[in-house]
């Protein structure tokens, strides 16, 4: 099953591409035929993004194996209810370790950039991947990527940089950071919480062509 397989994650050969508030059949097949490794369905019900359970489900039927299907959630009251998710789980909320490592799913951690979060989580068992974003999520706020950078190679786990990426700086942090890989949402919307093609295409090329 999807979730017991190795994925983008751990292919050090190229920088994946995690895209993150798809809503639509369309959007889901442009991003996988694009070459996205993640699709990230968000559950958290004040997103402009926000999807119910039962879309989502149909939605992650249209993912070939290779793609991994992401259920971002926030402060969820009963994680159980993920046991039966065919995907990765993304916990951006309060979370304590507890919750993350008794999570049904294994779990990408999201959090705010912060040195001391970023060490707390990367000995937090459960945890496949750091994401480290510029604000607590989807506000496309961007972050110096310098420190980060410079601790990536001591960490034991594999980070994704968010937060008001696009494809005039994707490159850029790429080459200055070296992230395992990238999570894009808001950089690649017309309006908020509408996805435009042309930007989603755009913006996987820029990072997988880095």
């Amino acid at each position: 099953m999807k979730y017991n397989m190795i994925p983008f994650l751990h292919n050090s050969n190229t920088t994946g591409v995690k895209v993150c508030g798809l809503r639509c059949e369309e959007h889901v097949d442009i991003a996988v035929g694009a070459g996205a490794d993640a699709i990230g369905f968000m559950f958290v019900e004040q997103s402009p993004r926000y999807l119910q359970r039962h879309d989502a489900e149909q939605l992650l039927l249209q993912l070939p194996e290779e793609v991994l299907g992401v259920a971002v959630v926030q402060n969820y009251k009963n994680l159980s209810d993920f046991a039966d998710w065919n995907g990765w789980l993304q916990l951006c909320g309060d979370e304590d370790e507890e919750t993350v490592a008794n999570a049904p799913r294994p779990v990408i951690r999201a959090f705010k950039w912060d040195e001391l979060e970023l060490l707390r989580w990367d000995n937090c068992p459960n945890v496949e991947a750091l994401l480290v974003d510029g604000s607590t999520g989807g506000l496309g706020e961007t972050f110096d990527v310098t420190t980060l950078a410079n601790m990536i190679p001591t960490l034991t786990k594999p980070v994704i940089i968010a937060g008001g990426l696009s494809v005039k700086n994707v490159a850029e942090v790429i080459l200055q950071a070296k992230p395992t890989a990238v999570d894009v949402s808001s950089g690649i919307e017309s309006t908020l919480g509408n996805k435009d093609p042309q930007l989603l295409c755009d913006f996987i090329n820029a990072a997988k062509n880095v």
